[in-house]
């Protein structure tokens, strides 16, 4: 691999750094304005928010250790390597090929992540494979119907509070199913002040945020002749308008990956994006609108500054789409 040509540009187009925090499950950051902000994983100091993410310039500086920059600095930052081998290891992980698109010469970023591993000596591992277990979970606790959600909404997810024992004991849990249906992972929310506040599960277990597009499985079984799809940011956006009476999909951030373009893109001919009233939402609008526009008919929804979908009653999401 020493003389191997790499794309700088390419690699820094086609990576973001959501897609390098879901690779080393970086889950506790919180969301302020545009930003991303919490304990520095580099240094791993004490200051709780001193690591800052401009998820929409792609760059990230700590204010205590002094690192900043791009995907593949901070790659070589927590790899102890350098730029170059950063830049290798991201083309390896994500299956950055000369089109810069999630296929890598006809074959799909998993098979060139399994194949990359071969190549290393390493066991190839699936990405994001099916779960052998399920969690326990009661769906009439009160944090979901707190947040306006109906019992038979959280048992259409099957979502509700962990009653399992194990990593997610306590918290509130969403199944995540991929575009087969098939159950490969749990997010679960805090329902206090415990950190982090959202919980996904490792990437070493080869779990990937970024190549699933949350509830797609249930959108298509449920509407296969549709070819339009609404896009939220997170989980409780779907709930929310499946609630009112309108399938949604997630993207279970405020980024797009390249795996998820080409989901939606298979799948749907028109697309309404409904992102959160924040910098981090609106530079995901301008994102989606700049890149599945040149592929989908797309229309942007803006919400007023600090309003999410979930906080939205029906009529007022019926107002907004039906208009």
């Amino acid at each position: 691999m020493e003389n191997e040509w790499v794309d700088f540009r390419l690699i820094k187009e086609s990576v973001s750094m959501q897609m390098i925090l879901d690779h080393y499950s970086i889950n506790g950051l919180r969301k302020n304005s545009s930003e991303l902000r919490g304990r520095c994983p580099i240094h791993k100091g004490e200051g709780g928010r001193t690591f800052h993410v401009n998820v929409s310039k792609n760059v990230f500086q700590c204010f205590s250790c002094k690192a900043r920059g791009n995907v593949l600095d901070f790659v070589a930052a927590l790899e102890g390597c350098t730029v170059r081998e950063a830049a290798l290891r991201l083309k390896g992980w994500f299956g950055v090929g000369e089109s810069g698109s999630d296929l890598v010469a006809g074959r799909p970023a998993a098979t060139e992540l399994r194949e990359t591993q071969k190549e290393e000596g390493q066991t190839p591992m699936l990405v994001n494979p099916p779960l052998r277990f399920q969690l326990r979970v009661d769906h009439s606790h009160e944090y979901g119907i707190a947040r306006g959600l109906s019992t038979e909404t959280l048992e259409y997810f099957g979502a509700g509070f962990c009653l399992s024992k194990g990593t997610f004991a306590g918290r509130f849990v969403v199944p995540l199913h991929n575009e087969e249906g098939e159950l490969v992972g749990y997010a679960g929310r805090s329902i206090n002040a415990a950190e982090p506040k959202y919980l996904f599960p490792s990437s070493e277990k080869g779990f990937y945020k970024s190549h699933l597009v949350y509830n797609l499985h249930r959108v298509l079984s449920e509407s296969a002749e549709a070819d339009c799809v609404i896009i939220v940011e997170g989980f409780f956006g779907c709930f929310t308008l499946k609630q009112a009476g309108y399938p949604a999909v997630a993207l279970l951030g405020s980024s797009l990956s390249e795996k998820q373009e080409e989901v939606l893109c298979q799948h749907f001919e028109r697309a309404i994006l409904l992102f959160d009233g924040d910098e981090a939402g609106r530079g995901a609008t301008d994102a989606c609108l700049q890149r599945l526009g040149r592929r989908l008919w797309v229309t942007a929804i803006p919400l007023a500054d600090g309003v999410q979908p979930d906080q939205l009653s029906a009529e007022e999401i019926r107002l907004l789409l039906d208009s």
